[in-house]
């Protein structure tokens, strides 16, 4: 009992150590290294990466089923061939499978079984392991390759290239056996899980004597981690293997070893040469040597000029990570830009700005830094000197000027030294990129100091339109009662302007405004003009876009008698107007003649057949009654001027009974019946007022039949009276 007591605490004692003492003091107390801590990664942890895909339902599945009776025979045959089945492992010669009546048997099985067999298998291949070992000019190759099958029947997986001494395959559990197909041999195995294959092979080696330096190269099963370690007993020499992620290289009394970590391959390439010496070489520290190029675009304009620089650095040598640049001290430096800029500041010293740029990290090779600077050199006319840049610890400096005016400023060259002026077209692109106005001079340099002095001189500002009226188009509806009813639409392109101001005919009503479509509500200044507020057109390319403003207006003109002369006039506008087109229509009962004016009648008169129109839809029936039915009168000999004429008063009154003030204007429209005619105008001016005079007389409507009868009457026989005394002569 005292016994068992003793092993008892001696038990726990050693369970209590094992679980104090570090990981590493069990392990030998050493550091591990590069390749000990990934195959003990290797070893400890199980991979379930897939390399190959594998069909879980395709049309290969049910033709295996129908071939399951033929691939059933085939782990029998195997069973038959001493030793090629069994629980513990087994050893399949290469070939062997050709010398034996059941391999001959097998083989054709295989045979059939490849044609229903898809050249993907269902299979996953988790890490491999090869170790290459050179004797004489062959290479011995050991490989062990861990590989999981998911489905039952024949899995094909390729092993190496025919080429190889086959020697030794051999799998952990299951049935197996190596044939060839299409030049490799591929392990055929029949039922899923988990496998460990081992495979010896001789390969034939290239020695260093012979093509340059020795090398060899193999077949691998890819796999998502790969070890390879190749063994050769010589001393003295490199190994490189290819396509390594890390190679170690280990050097003993009689051999070198090489053990390289791979990434997923399908062939390993080793090469071997003689190790040369080393020679130590003392280490030599360089200065770095830096060119610079200098790019300036400068804009002159508004009292200032500002000036933005691209330094293009070329460091050779060694890395810099530092840049100095002076500039005048009377220059206000606006920003820096660079990559991998870490910080910059700005200090004086002997009248003389400093600017230190400090990077992230030393540069060698290319480098670009960018920086904005200005000079205030006071309004009006004055000659100014162009700041310099210069960059300081530099072997040689040359760079270019382009000089741009940003207003309205003539820039002319008063004294250059050191300098050289140039064509525009010769300075770099990198100028010509940062110009948002034509570059007028242009200048070159070479070294410092050099000196550009320009004259600005500035003009006075002369104004321009700020608003334009492409075109407007007229409709003037004139009754016989002396009604005038008119529509005006303007095709406006604004960029400042906030109103339209009108100047309407005397004791003209304005009905509605509209902008843009919308109605908008019209005021009036101190002068008595009518102000349509305006939007501001939008920008499209380089061009204001247009938008129409619509007004419609009545006023009075002169009752029409049996003959007369009429006067109409349209409104004065503040913006010119580069067009306009005018269609005016008149009682059809009067004929007119003698057109006059400052506008041009450009089309023959006409008869619309235009149904009768109503002013709106709001208000049709008041404004029809309001205005004495003016789509009515115009009907043929349905003329009542002297019956209406009384209602004059009442029309005003009616009228301003729908008026409203504050309250959004409604859509009118003009009736467009009785004799039309049209007129133009170009170019009219904002301090016009387009007008036109006609007359008229319903005598040629009344007797113009009876009249033209008289006149051919008399025509004709004052014709036969000529012809009578033309025949006595």
């Amino acid at each position: 009992m005292a016994q068992r007591i003793r092993g008892f605490g001696l038990f726990l004692m050693l369970t209590a150590l094992t679980l104090w003492v570090p990981t590493e003091a069990l392990a030998g107390g050493g550091k591990e290294g590069f390749r000990e801590r990934v195959q003990k990664k290797i070893s400890t942890q199980q991979s379930n990466i897939q390399y190959e895909p594998y069909y879980l339902q395709t049309d290969y599945q049910v033709r295996k089923d129908e071939a399951a009776p033929q691939q059933q025979a085939a782990p029998a045959m195997m069973g038959m061939d001493g030793g090629a089945s069994g629980a513990a492992g087994q050893n399949l010669r290469a070939g062997g499978y050709q010398t034996s009546n059941y391999n001959a048997a097998l083989a054709s099985t295989v045979v059939a079984t490849a044609a229903v067999v898809p050249a993907i298998s269902r299979y996953a291949i988790y890490q491999t392991e090869y170790t290459a070992e050179l004797e004489d000019n062959v290479v011995t190759v050991n490989g062990k390759v861990v590989f999981e099958v998911f489905e039952k029947g024949w899995t094909q997986l390729p092993l190496v290239k025919s080429n190889v001494g086959l020697i030794n395959v051999s799998v952990n559990r299951g049935a197996a056996f190596v044939t060839m197909q299409g030049g490799k041999y591929y392990l055929m195995v029949d039922k899923p899980g988990r496998y460990t294959l081992n495979v010896e092979f001789l390969i034939k080696a290239s020695r260093e004597r012979e093509r340059g330096p020795g090398h060899f190269n193999f077949d691998v099963m890819p796999a998502p981690i790969s070890q390879f370690e190749f063994i050769i007993p010589e001393t003295g020499v490199e190994i490189f293997v290819d396509p390594a992620i890390k190679v170690e290289v280990k050097k003993d009394a009689d051999k070198t070893s090489a053990w390289a970590v791979m990434p997923n391959t399908n062939s390993i390439t080793a090469r071997w040469t003689k190790a040369l010496p080393k020679e130590e070489i003392a280490p030599v520290k360089m200065e770095p040597k830096v060119y610079a190029d200098t790019a300036t675009y400068v804009s002159v304009g508004e009292g200032i000029i500002r000036s933005q620089t691209t330094v293009s650095y070329s460091i050779l040598q060694s890395e810099v990570s530092t840049f100095r640049i002076s500039i005048p001290e009377d220059v206000s430096l606006l920003d820096v830009q660079g990559s991998e800029l870490r910080d910059w500041k700005v200090s004086k010293a002997d009248g003389v700005q400093y600017l230190d740029v400090y990077l992230n990290f030393g540069i060698k090779g290319n480098y670009v830094l960018t920086m904005t600077y200005e000079r205030n050199i006071g309004e009006g006319s004055v000659v100014a000197d162009i700041p310099w840049v210069k960059a300081t610890g530099v072997e040689r400096e040359n760079g270019f000027f382009g000089i741009a005016a940003r207003t309205n400023v003539e820039l002319d060259v008063s004294k250059i030294e050191h300098v050289t002026q140039i064509d525009v077209k010769e300075l770099p692109s990198s100028i010509w990129g940062s110009s948002s106005n034509p570059i007028l001079l242009a200048f070159k340099y070479l070294n410092h100091p050099f000196n550009i002095t320009i004259d600005v001189t500035r003009h006075e500002e002369m104004p321009v339109l700020v608003a334009a009226i492409d075109w407007a188009d007229f409709f003037t509806l004139y009754t016989a009662e002396g009604k005038v009813l008119t529509r005006a639409t303007y095709q406006v392109r604004n960029n400042v302007k906030q109103f339209l101001r009108l100047g309407l005919p005397e004791g003209a009503t304005l009905w509605s405004t509209f902008v843009a479509g919308k109605p908008v509500k019209p005021a009036k200044d101190k002068n008595g003009s009518i102000m349509v507020p305006l939007e501001k057109s939008q920008l499209q390319g380089e061009s204001l876009t247009s938008f129409p403003v619509e007004i419609v207006y009545l006023n009075e003109g002169t009752k029409m008698q049996r003959f007369g002369r009429l006067t109409l006039g349209l409104p004065r506008v503040d913006i010119p107007i580069s067009e306009i087109q005018w269609s005016a229509y008149f009682p059809s009962e009067f004929s007119y003649f003698s057109f006059g004016g400052d506008v041009k009648l450009v089309e023959s008169p006409y008869r619309p057949n235009v149904p009768t129109f109503g002013l709106s839809r709001g208000i049709q029936g008041r404004l029809r009654s309001a205005t004495d039915d003016i789509g009515e009168q115009y009907s043929a000999g349905n003329v009542q001027v002297a019956a209406k004429a009384p209602r004059k008063a009442s029309i005003s009154k009616e009228i301003e009974s729908i008026q409203s003030k504050g309250i959004l204007p409604i859509k009118i429209s003009v009736p467009e019946r009785g004799v039309s005619f049209r007129f133009t105008k170009l170019l009219v001016t904002e301090k016009e007022s387009p007008s036109l005079t006609l007359r008229y007389s319903d005598v040629m409507k009344k007797f113009g039949g009876w009249i033209i009868l008289a006149l051919v009457i008399g025509l004709i026989v004052l014709l036969v009276k000529m012809i009578r005394k033309a025949v006595r002569k």
